[in-house]
């Protein structure tokens, strides 16, 4: 995409930020439909807006869909099927700016954690349009690094120590293993000006810099225990760590590659977004139940709010207003409504000069376990039900003065708006039993073989599986904490997932109380990661094991598997819709480093 087209679409987004009204301001013509709206003709504005001036787009984690929520109201609009397990995606565009980049409306694209995938959704149609099939082994984490032109993702293999960037025209892949072993990429960020990508490395305590063109390893930065979100500063200049175990903040220079400030902050930090113009940062911190606020010109924490319960991830409102701290349990709270319980969406209101500056303004229920949140502008998406659809595959939209199309670019031609719908659990028999006290461990009974698996804060017992290819498995989980870990809440629940081609055989869940088993034929050879997907703690990244499904007298590795086959994800789509999945391990290694620009 031009230069200038990025130019023009910064243009209109700060057109937004400076001379749009408040998103409840009262109007001042009223045409007959207004009459009849209490919204409009109340005495006094109100904070459920029947149209909302921003949209939060969220990875909704284990219900596998993206949720779309308005804001100011917290009104959810919809939700989008995508795949098994969502944690992080970017919108299209640049970029630029803070995490929320400089977006185009056209698409984002969300990592598949259970599937191994990334689903590229089309924000206009509101449904997935390509799955990005990985080449296996992997284990995405996170896809949220974008490159400065939009052309290419940066993502982690958080479950295999590896580390990846995609070109999104077609799906070819240049794959970078991270030694010495154990590594865990995570969390990674591109800078502005397209030198560099950093990423966490979360059992090494460092961060690690990557050049984006040609993409090679170039150092490791020290940091706090186990660093957790990192984000790039909008004027590039720092890159901000959160030192999750140190209850500290690390700063990088981007120019020294080195940490020059570390400082102090909330317990348990792990994520932070920036404002639009770098003055503030504000963190998520899941151990102290608050969302610090840090002066980033000063360099130092100025205000702490508290928020209901244990924060994971964040997100602010693309004009600075709000901040809506995304948490992870609801202890105390809400009505149930089945096994799972409900997290929650807390607004904050980021208005210095407003009387509730700093408090809770509204608190909704979410289904899911949602991770990344972005927002964008309501006025990105348009409005294509009143017989102008055909705008859409011809004359586009307009974004301030700029006009914005689909084209052939992306791979499916201007004229073709494809409507996927991926499978969220497929291949499998699942069902609750009484609490399964067995012994842990594989047991042959009659042809099956009966796995049972125990979770605690936070470990799985066994951690390593084996079972031959071929082999009926019954799968139990039981969850044998009292409550959980440093936290203590009485009321949390666990799960076990494997990657891959067994994502959507698996998702178990594990409250107390009761077991989940799950039925499936162990069909396809390899060493495939199993993790917790519903987050249990601060050490929740800790829950990982191995099922090893071995092929005839071999012994199953990451270099012994039937790999091509996994990468094809033969359970997440239907067959006629494989014409829209690209990449597979057939275009893994395929970039031409060094003359893939990224600017």
């Amino acid at each position: 995409m031009r230069k200038s087209l990025f130019f023009g679409l910064a243009i209109a987004v700060a057109s937004l930020f400076f001379y749009s009204t408040p998103a409840l301001a009262k109007k001042t013509v009223l045409t007959p439909f207004d009459k009849r709206d209490w919204h409009v003709t109340e005495g006094m504005d109100n904070d459920s807006p029947l149209r909302d001036y921003a949209l939060l787009y969220d990875a909704g984690g284990v219900d596998g869909a993206v949720g779309v929520i308005g804001i100011p109201s917290m009104r959810t609009y919809r939700h989008i099927r995508a795949g098994v397990d969502l944690h992080n995606f970017p919108f299209s565009g640049s970029n630029a700016g803070n995490t929320n980049g400089t977006p185009d409306g056209k698409y984002l694209w969300v990592s598949d954690k259970g599937a191994d995938t990334i689903a590229e959704i089309n924000l206009q149609t509101g449904w997935v349009e390509r799955i990005f099939a990985l080449p296996k082994p992997f284990g995405i984490h996170h896809s949220a690094a974008l490159t400065p032109n939009g052309k290419y993702l940066f993502a982690t293999g958080e479950l295999t120590g590896k580390m990846l960037k995609l070109r999104l025209s077609d799906g070819a892949t240049t794959v970078i293993d991270i030694p010495p072993a154990p590594s865990a990429p995570d969390y990674p960020d591109t800078g502005r000006d397209g030198k560099y990508i950093y990423s966490g490395n979360y059992y090494h305590s460092a961060i690690m810099v990557f050049t984006q063109d040609p993409f090679r390893f170039v150092k490791e930065i020290p940091v706090g225990k186990n660093p957790h979100g990192t984000n790039v500063s909008p004027n590039n200049r720092i890159v901000a760590v959160m030192d999750k175990l140190s209850a500290t903040m690390s700063i990088i220079d981007t120019e020294k590659l080195k940490v020059v400030k570390v400082i102090p902050v909330g317990a348990g930090p792990l994520h932070n977004q920036f404002d639009t113009l770098g003055k503030y940062d504000y963190l998520s911190c899941f151990v102290s139940d608050s969302t610090s606020k840090v002066d980033m010109v000063r360099m130092q924490l100025v205000d702490e709010f508290p928020i209901h319960y244990r924060v994971g991830h964040n997100s602010i409102a693309p004009d600075n207003a709000y901040y809506v701290s995304q948490n992870k349990f609801s202890t105390g709270l809400f009505t149930p409504t089945g096994i799972v319980f409900a997290v929650n969406f807390e607004l904050q209101d980021l208005d210095e000069t407003s009387p509730t500056y700093g408090k809770s303004v509204k608190i909704i229920p979410v289904d899911g376990e949602p991770h990344e949140g972005r927002m964008i502008f309501a006025s990105f998406i348009q409005r294509w039900n009143t017989g102008k659809g055909a705008d859409l595959f011809t004359k586009g939209y307009m974004l301030g003065d700029v006009n914005v199309k689909f084209d052939s670019s992306l791979g499916t031609g201007p004229d073709i708006r494809p409507q996927i719908e991926p499978t969220h659990a497929a291949g499998n028999l699942k069902y609750w039993i009484p609490r399964d006290d067995g012994k842990p461990g594989v047991t042959k009974e009659g042809g099956v073989y009966v796995i049972r698996i125990k979770g605690f804060s936070y470990g799985y017992v066994p951690r390593f599986i084996h079972v031959p290819q071929g082999a009926k498995v019954r799968m139990i989980f039981t969850n044998i904490d009292k409550a959980a870990g440093l936290t203590k809440n009485p009321d949390v629940t666990m799960g076990l997932n494997i990657y891959g081609p067994y994502g959507p055989k698996t998702m178990l869940i594990g409250p107390r109380g009761m077991s989940q088993v799950a039925e499936f034929t162990a069909d396809i050879a390899g060493e495939y990661e199993f993790y917790c997907q519903h987050f249990c703690g601060p050490l929740h990244l800790e829950m990982r094991g191995t099922f090893f499904v071995d092929p005839r007298g071999k012994s199953a590795s990451l270099a012994v598997g039937d790999y091509q086959r996994a990468s094809e994800q033969e359970l997440l789509i239907e067959p006629e819709e494989r014409r829209w999945m690209i990449g597979t391990n057939k275009l893994m290694n395929t970039l031409n480093e060094g003359n893939e620009p990224v600017i």
